[in-house]
């Protein structure tokens, strides 16, 4: 396998997102075409899909992806709702300044952390590497973001978002604060010598 083209830069969720959006754009225009192409075939007479079927069928697999890609990246709880492309390229210019990798920047790009809690989980060490400038990134992180609608902070807006979507997307029932149990369930026994998973464990005696 040849690379033809290295890659030069990391993109953020930001610049995914007007990417997939500016495909959407050009995929409806295309359609659009397509569709008055084809009425002008059919009613000519020479209409003739079947070497469109294949083609077809993998566009559609790419459009589904494309689609899911735009609504997960556009959703309420992802700071791209508060970016900006100015935004962006002012930020990371500002986060030069930190001895930060690459990755970490991307990270605090991507996901906006404005509190100590999220940036703890991007940093690696973050104490011991950056102690007191702890609060001045997350400063520089909210002065290149805006601020939502609707008079909450933006930690307060995500938060109030992921529950949202959390409980919209929730796959299991749950019953008085119960886990539902059936009848045909197994109940695994770990109680004696060489019963469940305790017991597979124990060692002999010699």
């Amino acid at each position: 396998m040849e690379v033809v083209t290295q890659r030069s830069a990391l993109l953020s969720n930001f610049e995914v997102l007007m990417l997939l959006r500016e495909l959407e754009s050009d995929h409806l225009t295309k359609t659009r075409t397509a569709l008055k192409i084809k009425k002008e075939e059919e009613a000519a007479g020479t209409s003739s899909t079947r070497s469109h079927a294949v083609s077809q069928e993998v566009l559609e697999n790419l459009r589904t992806i494309e689609v899911e890609a735009i609504q997960y990246l556009s959703a309420d709880y992802q700071p791209t709702a508060c970016q900006s492309e100015a935004g962006i390229t002012q930020l990371t210019q500002s986060l030069s300044s930190y001895e930060l990798t690459k990755a970490e920047k991307l990270q605090i790009v991507n996901l906006a952390p404005v509190e100590p809690v999220e940036l703890y989980v991007i940093v690696e060490e973050l104490e011991d590497r950056f102690g007191e400038q702890i609060e001045d990134i997350l400063s520089t992180v909210r002065l290149h973001i805006s601020e939502p609608n609707g008079g909450q902070t933006i930690f307060e807006t995500r938060v109030a978002a992921q529950a949202i979507y959390a409980e919209e997307n929730l796959d299991y029932e749950v019953d008085d604060g119960q886990w539902g149990h059936e009848a045909n369930d197994i109940v695994f026994d770990d109680t004696g010598e060489g019963a469940g998973i305790e017991g597979d464990l124990d060692m002999e005696d010699d």
